[in-house]
């Protein structure tokens, strides 16, 4: 049982039930007929207050002497007054001269007698001729629910109350462990403004305590995180320029040099390209990171967005001597920024082109159902590691060399593909086909009709 809530539960029930059942036997114990002068006290003092107001009332000729002997409602006893076995005031009761005797033999001028209902009588004091007899529960109303007639009704009624009380102090008490679960939950997915302080008002002073850490914890990696996009889109900016003049100053020596050296030349002038590439690409995702690229949104025809970059990816997997083809393509239509889009569509065709194998082909489906557009990308190549589904979509991450350099790229292609798609309020997923190949697919929100 790994659930708090649910250990507090059962701790909470046990506990409580085993309270209320050991009270119900000591009160059972306490208020049985048998061997408790108490309750008799109490039950017969009433009955004898009863029965000597109406014989008074029988006495001097009053009006209403009936109704005094009456039970006020249902749960009332039903009284009568004897003298001699002889009926004096009130309705016959069945069986009342045995118990009357009783009364008058008993030094405490009482008896009780329980079968199937409960007889009480009990000697008059201001005149010992007199008993006065009750039939029908002369126990509290309240005292069933606490001490039901039959074991399984008490069983029953101590389970269903301890039941609900247990499921709200439990709740109670858990309350402040689901709303730091669900705050961290949220910081793991991403979202560092989560506070859950105000939340905790009310709560033990530890778990406040712990609210305030965790806001403070959650304040500063927010900072951490901040001051490396922005030296990270610094650095970004800064290398630019420098390359810039030195593309100028490769070209201007290569106009003085001779051809032979013309492959070194080639050789610099990709490499600065690539480097180009790359700090275009860490702008990208510095700036996805902070949040931004939805400022502006348009109508976005996602099937012509896909089709377009299918075609365009067919050039570059015919130099590998691959293929792309384009299976389902369903209507869809979304709201959004279209050249992040498109970007991060293109970064996983592109990705994919250059892992699958020669002579295979690339296919990319798209489907549209229940309000989403479900975009998948399969190529053929040798997969990724399980553990390492996950970790593709962190920049400049690489699953092993064969799937880095060697095959191009900046390790960044499917992290910002990632961060557009979140910023989009979509889903994107890798895991391996089943007879090989990885699969990556994108989900996305789409406008009705669309």
């Amino acid at each position: 049982m790994k659930s708090l809530f649910l250990r507090l539960l059962v701790s909470l029930w046990i506990a409580m039930a085993l309270l209320v059942g050991l009270f119900a036997v000591i009160h059972g114990w306490a208020f049985s007929a048998e061997s408790s002068s108490l309750r008799r006290r109490l039950s017969t003092r009433s009955i004898e207050l009863r029965a000597e107001s109406a014989v008074v009332c029988a006495r001097d000729g009053l009006p209403g002497c009936e109704q005094r002997l009456a039970p006020l409602d249902p749960r009332d006893p039903r009284v009568a007054v004897y003298r001699s076995g002889a009926l004096v005031a009130g309705e016959p009761v069945e069986g009342a001269a045995g118990v009357e005797e009783r009364a008058r033999r008993s030094a405490e001028g009482i008896a009780v007698e329980i079968d199937d209902r409960e007889l009480v009588a009990v000697v008059l004091r201001r005149d010992p001729t007199l008993v006065a007899v009750a039939t029908g529960p002369v126990r509290s109303p309240w005292m069933f629910f606490i001490v039901p007639e039959t074991l399984p009704l008490r069983l029953l009624a101590i389970v269903v109350v301890t039941g609900l009380v247990a499921v709200v102090l439990a709740r109670y008490l858990s309350r402040p462990v689901r709303v730091l679960r669900g705050a961290t939950q949220r910081m793991a997915a991403g979202d560092l403004s989560v506070r859950v302080s105000q939340q905790l008002a009310g709560a033990d002073g530890e778990t406040v305590a712990l609210g305030r850490d965790m806001d403070r914890m959650a304040e500063r990696i927010d900072e951490l995180l901040e001051t490396q996009r922005r030296l990270l889109r610094d650095v970004s900016h800064e290398l630019r320029s420098p390359l810039a003049r030195l593309n100028i100053a490769l070209e201007l020596v290569r106009r003085r040099s001779p051809p032979d050296v013309e492959p070194a030349f080639d050789r610099i002038e990709r490499e600065t390209e690539r480097l180009n590439g790359m700090i275009g690409e860490l702008l990208t995702l510095s700036r996805l990171e902070s949040g931004r690229g939805m400022e502006r949104t348009e109508r976005v025809d996602l099937t012509a967005l896909v089709e377009q970059l299918v075609e365009d990816a067919a050039f570059e997997a015919e130099q590998q001597g691959c293929s792309v083809e384009l299976g389902a393509r369903d209507a869809c239509s979304l709201d959004g920024n279209g050249e992040l889009l498109r970007r991060a569509i293109e970064n996983v065709v592109r990705n994919a082109v250059r892992f699958t194998e020669a002579g295979t082909a690339v296919r990319v489906d798209l489907e549209c159902a229940s309000g989403f557009a479900e975009l998948r990308v399969r190529d053929r190549g040798p997969g990724v590691p399980e553990a390492a589904l996950g970790d593709i979509f962190r920049p400049f991450y690489r699953v092993d060399d064969h799937r880095a350099r060697g095959a191009g790229g900046t390790g960044i292609g499917l992290a910002i593909t990632q961060r557009a798609v979140l910023l989009h309020g979509g889903e994107i997923e890798a895991r391996n086909a089943e007879d090989g190949g990885l699969v990556v697919a994108l989900k996305l929100p789409v406008v009705a009709g669309g």
